[in-house]
């Protein structure tokens, strides 16, 4: 009997292993494009606000890979880190940097609006996008990519707002090939674009 419930709890540890490790898939410098399968059962299309009005859909980046990044600009640690490795990651791709679209949404629509954030992301690289929309569209959102967002208890310098540091690596068919966790390498996050360029 004890041998059974070992057996049994084995094979849950693999079997959870196993499903984690295709959600959250690593991308290594030299892994062939067949290392970047899609995973289908996350993200999708989705159409949020751009600065000055703009309506933007995720299918109007069809044909170029996108990166796409949640996040918030009174973010104190994680956006701006992560904003500054995906210009390093973009520069470092100067040959290709047309068919790349870095994507920023916020997780903090009350605060950033399109115009703000616009100008936020904007100091990173020019060619980067913020998007914003009502707290109901960027759940919805959030629930697609499974990104995780709370927004903290109020204090003297504002609240905050916890939330999941994933980068996604889209192809140009706007499917999720990969995920970068917090601390991803710029040269990592250019070798996975580079495999689906």
């Amino acid at each position: 009997m004890k041998i059974k419930k070992y057996l049994l709890a084995s094979v849950l540890v693999i079997v959870f292993a196993g499903a984690f490790a295709a959600f959250r898939v690593g991308v290594g410098r030299s892994a062939p494009s067949s290392a970047l399968p899609v995973i289908a059962d996350l993200g999708g299309d989705f159409e949020l606000s751009r600065a000055a009005g703009a309506r933007v859909r995720l299918q109007d980046y069809r044909g170029q890979v996108v990166l796409l990044f949640f996040g918030y600009t009174h973010c104190p640690d994680i956006c701006p880190t992560t904003l500054h490795t995906l210009k390093l990651a973009v520069e470092e791709l100067s040959e290709a940097t047309e068919q790349v679209q870095v994507i920023m949404v916020t997780v903090d629509p009350e605060r950033d609006s399109p115009e703000h954030l616009d100008q936020y992301v904007r100091y990173f690289h020019p060619r980067f996008v913020g998007l914003s929309g009502t707290t109901k569209q960027i759940d919805r959102v959030a629930r697609q990519y499974r990104a995780h967002h709370q927004r903290g208890k109020p204090a003297p310098g504002g609240y905050s707002v916890s939330h999941s540091g994933y980068i996604y690596l889209l192809d140009k068919e706007g499917r999720v090939r990969a995920l970068f966790g917090a601390g991803a390498k710029q040269a990592d996050i250019a070798d996975g674009v580079r495999q689906l360029l």
